[in-house]
């Protein structure tokens, strides 16, 4: 599987996320709120003696409000980051069958849970480190 579609398939488990506006590359910016976008941030190959698959390491950026409206933010952010339920992000997209081209997707943690700058904006919401084991293609 490609990085690229791999992208778009994460896009696909995460638009199961009732109003989460889903990009599979970085937008130039943010019209709709919350919404949610991801980049690669590191890989190893030859995770096996074969080398028959490697890890790519994504960093997914949920943004929910910005800086203005922080009342509302934390519970809203919350919801998110559930490991359960039908606005988890890691349960979205662990969701998703990747048996044909990847032996493992996870969604290994969130970090930097309050204001994040996008775009020259501020807003609230975190980062997920999204853990994937990928075979060539």
């Amino acid at each position: 599987m490609s990085i690229s579609a791999l992208r778009d398939t994460l896009k696909t488990g995460l638009e199961t996320i009732s109003g989460l506006k889903v990009y599979d590359t970085v937008p130039d910016a943010i019209g709709q709120l919350p919404a949610f976008f991801m980049l690669p941030k590191s890989g190893d190959y030859d995770q096996a003696a074969s080398g028959q698959f490697y890890r790519l390491m994504l960093e997914g950026t949920l943004l929910i409000r910005r800086v203005s409206e922080v009342q509302q933010a934390q519970d809203s952010l919350d919801s998110y980051l559930q490991p359960t339920g039908s606005s988890s992000v890691k349960a979205a997209i662990e969701a998703v069958d990747y048996s044909t081209d990847a032996d493992v997707v996870r969604v290994s943690g969130f970090r930097d849970y309050g204001g994040l700058e996008f775009a020259g904006q501020q807003f609230i919401g975190c980062k997920f480190d999204i853990e994937c084991y990928l075979w060539p293609t």
